[in-house]
């Protein structure tokens, strides 16, 4: 949003439309989850989490219907603290996000099952609904580090993807039937992707990938839950018979609970549901070309140009055909440029592409010097000076 002057345009912030925000209150009330209170008939378990600017925080437990809300027995309220300056970025963030991708609540609206409420320093109060479904990305990357700040991976925030544990590293285990072996690591502290890999003739490769805040973006969208209860197992008719699948073991180590190991043979029924889409995320990451500019030819093979070398333009005049040299004092012309050659006993020109750029100095040139032919021009230049067509051949 943006407020233009007569002379220079100024950004509104969030903070000039809601004031400043010392409070927020993030309630999700989960409609899938039945609550037996005779208080509430047909009642819904949800959670609301209170976040103040000193830090002071709040979460309750909420049985609710289309008509209200009360504190679940038998579960107290419990207070959790955060330091005042996670608070307040956290608190900023929020109000941010909101005014993103959500909107004030009004009349037309109905009791919404996920809402935040932010209240400024002036006392004044702001509903914001339908957030959840318009940036899922920034919803669920706040919610996670509103998890994060306070060590509570069970609590349901903004996205209502709570979980019983963080997942701080995911290390898989491969051993192939020849002895080929491989190791996956991703860890949350260095975000890092450390590749392993050891043939069986006694070498072996490490690639690490530092890639910060992916590593624990895909950690935080992993479920430990998925891990041990969607495996399939194998099933009462399974062919009694070995395909080679080779065998992986997975441990996937928590912040707070023990770590969880699960393996067997390298198949899909020994893996969880979800293992195919985070084989496809991990391998688009590590998908970078093994070498790089030191094995390159076009940089060690390169040298810097002397004022008495000579250029050498190769060129093709078919597909995968021989290459065919000219000369030229045009320095300014690059591999993929388009120039005009003289070709046959009379000296046709020809549109070709150039395929190689060389510098020699006189007594190094592959070829004769007197057996070479210059090149006419650039296509693009002497199409400018409108050439006859009969001329030239493309």
């Amino acid at each position: 949003m943006e407020a233009i002057n007569d002379d220079k345009t100024t950004m509104i912030r969030p903070t000039d439309i809601y004031g400043h925000i010392t409070k927020a209150v993030y309630w999700y009330g989960n409609p899938y989850m039945n609550w037996h209170d005779p208080r509430v008939p047909g009642g819904k378990w949800g959670q609301q989490l209170t976040i103040n600017e000193a830090g002071d925080c709040l979460v309750q437990s909420i049985v609710f219907n289309d008509h209200v809300r009360k504190e679940v027995t038998g579960q107290p309220a419990e207070h959790l603290q955060m330091t005042a300056d996670q608070a307040a970025a956290i608190l900023e963030e929020t109000l941010t996000t909101l005014n993103y991708c959500g909107h004030v609540a009004d009349d037309t609206d109905s009791d919404a099952n996920q809402t935040v409420t932010l209240t400024n320093d002036d006392g004044e109060r702001y509903v914001f609904v339908d957030f959840q479904d318009t940036e899922p990305l920034a919803i669920g990357r706040l919610s996670m580090k509103v998890r994060d700040v306070l060590n509570r991976a069970d609590l349901l925030v903004m996205d209502g993807r709570s979980r019983d544990d963080f997942i701080e590293q995911l290390t898989i285990k491969f051993v192939d039937t020849d002895g080929y072996t491989e190791t996956l690591t991703l860890d949350r502290d260095s975000e890092k992707v450390t590749y392993f890999r050891k043939p069986g003739d006694g070498t072996d490769v490490t690639t690490v990938y530092h890639m910060p805040e992916n590593v624990s973006a895909i950690l935080d969208n992993l479920n430990p839950a998925d891990f041990t209860e969607t495996i399939p197992g194998l099933p009462d008719d399974v062919a009694d018979d070995d395909d080679g699948f080779g065998a992986f073991t997975c441990t996937v180590t928590r912040r707070n609970l023990e770590p969880i190991t699960f393996g067997g043979d390298y198949e899909k029924y020994s893996l969880p549901q979800n293992w195919s889409d985070l084989m496809d995320v991990l391998r688009g990451m590590v998908n970078i070309t093994p070498t790089g500019a030191l094995f390159a030819e076009g940089y060690y093979q390169h040298r810097r140009r002397r004022t008495s070398d000579v250029i050498y333009l190769g060129v093709q005049f078919s597909d995968g055909g021989r290459e065919y040299n000219y000369l030229t004092d045009d320095n300014s012309i690059d591999v993929g440029d388009q120039i005009v050659v003289p070709v046959g006993s009379d000296d046709t020109g020809q549109v070709v592409t150039v395929s190689s750029k060389n510098y020699y100095q006189p007594e190094d040139v592959p070829f004769p010097l007197d057996q070479v032919k210059r090149m006419i021009g650039k296509a693009d230049d002497l199409a400018d000076n409108d050439p006859d067509p009969e001329d030239l051949e493309i």
